[in-house]
């Protein structure tokens, strides 16, 4: 199944999307626009909250999506790996991912509730043991509804996913806002959990209605998901440790308050998540399909779509970091007030690390059902972590965490490239010499045309005096100018539109 045809998109923004993402582009965009309407939530709460308040809101987050993200044990992630593939199972394998995800979601529950006062005490002052209940609500039913996007992009329907996701989290934003302004702070917690349970309610919608398939489970494909989902959930644990563990290490060492100061100097790291994730995923669903198309055929489509990928996320990522260094001192102090001025840098290190989200390399892994290797290897990620930002911390403190996290992630993500090359075929060793792991011209010419444009950015701050029109003239300049260099046809993205698949392969 697959969404009718796009339009041609109008609108310069909307032609350089079309360009830079192809099929997921209608996610991206999506996506988007749920940061949009969700970005200006912390910024007003942040002013509506005390700091050690407002740390207990991030604090309540990080545990949520710590038990979103672990607690789905590869199982929602394994619908990207089945569904595409047209099996006669494809419902069983729904409904299966329903039943096991509500029970574990029914646990998780449980322990947060009646083991809150067991771990609140590890997240600064233990003022999340007072929101356990909140908490155990919008844990348990985020974790249910998980299935709601990802069954909609295997199915093709990268349009309603996209619809899903800008509906909910407005919707979670605009109650939370109005949660704080009207009510107490506690108040707002609430407010997540019920839109949490919303979308579960929608999931359930959509799949009595026959959007996503669904069937009998089945002993065979249960067997069949579980050897996929299991070692491909220990992987995924030990990469929300590895992500997270600068984020906990800091929790515990300091105050809520400074905590608030650490999750500020990286607010932004969540929107590289939101362009990468989806265009990871639909790389994923492309990879599985090319899986099976006989002989060569889907071996280059596989190579083609992970060399796009890089490239469409390289045209993303390059500028996002170069307009980060470039205007984020200025706008951080302004979005979150002087009384965060101290984040800035760190905001700077943190960003360092968005160009690495180019290589969606365990999206690969997954999609070849690699699901081993990425345990295996997560377990030297983790360990060369805890070892980098632990030692950061030591010797430079809340410096050290990010710094330490930015090389663990910069030498993991480099290793995986090894195994990449394996399942793409790349190198003479496997039979295809003249295929190259990069576009490695292309991607130079991104890198070239994001540094250039901001030379104009920095004329006019040295021309004029500082002020918010100068810093909204500064952003139009780099904006504009890089989305024509673009869009005239002169980097490799231009010329190498992402291979869709035939309505056969569909």
């Amino acid at each position: 199944m697959s969404d009718a045809p796009a339009t041609k998109p109008s609108g310069l923004v909307g032609r350089f999307m079309q360009i830079a993402l192809g099929r997921s582009s209608p996610l991206v965009a999506g996506r988007l626009l749920s940061a949009a309407i969700t970005f200006a939530l912390p910024l007003i709460l942040v002013r509506l909250l005390s700091p050690s308040s407002f740390g207990s809101y991030k604090q309540f987050f990080l545990v949520g999506q710590t038990v979103l993200l672990v607690g789905q044990l590869g199982i929602s992630q394994s619908l990207y790996y089945f569904l595409p593939q047209g099996e006669a199972d494809r419902g069983a394998y729904v409904a299966q991912t329903l039943i096991l995800l509500s029970g574990i979601a029914v646990a998780a529950a449980a322990a947060i509730y009646f083991g809150g006062a067991s771990f609140g005490w590890l997240l600064g002052d233990g003022s999340l043991v007072a929101l356990r209940a909140p908490l155990a609500l919008f844990a348990s039913g985020m974790l249910i509804a998980t299935p709601l996007e990802g069954g909609l992009v295997s199915e093709g329907r990268t349009g309603g996913s996209a619809i899903s996701y800008v509906l909910f989290d407005g919707l979670r934003a605009l109650a939370m806002a109005l949660a704080a302004k009207l009510g107490s702070s506690p108040m707002l917690f609430w407010a997540a959990a019920a839109v949490a349970w919303v979308r579960v309610g929608t999931l359930l919608f959509i799949v009595w209605r026959g959007v996503l398939p669904v069937s009998r489970p089945r002993r065979s494909a249960l067997k069949k998901q579980l050897a996929f989902a299991l070692p491909l959930a220990a992987s995924l644990l030990l990469l929300v440790a590895q992500r997270y563990f600068s984020q906990y290490a800091v929790s515990l060492r300091f105050s809520a308050a400074t905590f608030a100061l650490f999750t500020v100097a990286a607010f932004h790291m969540p929107v590289v998540d939101i362009l990468y994730t989806p265009a990871c995923d639909v790389m994923m669903v492309a990879i599985s399909r090319a899986a099976t198309m006989p002989g060569a055929s889907g071996s280059a489509l596989a190579h083609r779509e992970w060399s796009d990928t890089v490239s469409r996320l390289a045209a993303l990522l390059f500028p996002a970091t170069v307009a980060a260094l470039l205007f984020g001192p200025t706008i951080l102090p302004l979005l979150f007030t002087q009384k965060y001025a101290a984040a800035v840098p760190l905001f700077l290190l943190a960003t360092l690390e968005i160009p690495l989200w180019i290589l969606p390399a365990d999206g690969v892994c997954r999609a070849a059902g690699d699901t081993k290797f990425l345990f295996t290897y997560g377990i030297f990620r983790i360990a060369l972590t805890g070892g980098l930002v632990l030692a950061g911390i030591r010797y430079f403190g809340l410096s050290g965490a990010i710094l330490g996290n930015v090389i663990a992630e910069a030498i993991s993500r480099s290793g995986m490239l090894l195994r990449v090359r394996y399942h793409l075929k790349v190198g003479a060793h496997r039979g295809f010499p003249e295929r190259q792991l990069f576009d490695w011209a292309g991607l130079a010419k991104i890198a070239g045309w994001a540094v250039l444009w901001a030379v104009p950015v920095l004329v006019v701050r040295r021309a004029f005096a500082p002020s918010r029109a100068m810093v909204v003239l500064s952003m139009a300049i780099y904006a504009g100018g890089y989305l024509l260099s673009q869009l005239r046809g002169r980097s490799a993205l231009a010329i190498a539109p992402t291979v869709a698949p035939t309505s056969a392969q569909v």
